[in-house]
């Protein structure tokens, strides 16, 4: 129930329904800005996860960046804080599953 609890916070922060962590095994939604650029954990054609960055504009302009680089580039941001708590809760379900 906690976890349940701390999932919901972090939805909240984010601004995104608390289904979106898993509305889709392939695809994680991180964060949605104010102008609506959304970013998103995914997988590469080779299985790699991969943020996605999907810009708001009318070209929605597609940025893509490993998971790896995008954690050590990117500090102090919501959509990094999300990808860490994601990684947490896909990380300590897999291991009660084990």
């Amino acid at each position: 129930m906690a976890k349940s609890n701390r999932l919901r916070e972090l939805a909240d922060v984010l601004g995104v329904p608390v289904n979106a962590f898993w509305a889709s095994k392939e695809c994680y939604q991180l964060h949605v800005d104010a102008d609506g650029t959304r970013w998103l954990l995914t997988l590469d054609a080779q299985g790699r996860p991969i943020v996605r960055r999907i810009g708001a504009d009318a070209d929605q302009n597609t940025i893509e960046e490993s998971a790896s680089q995008f954690l050590r580039r990117d500090r102090e941001t919501p959509q990094r804080d999300a990808l860490i708590a994601l990684i947490d809760l896909l990380l300590t379900a897999h291991l009660k599953n084990s």
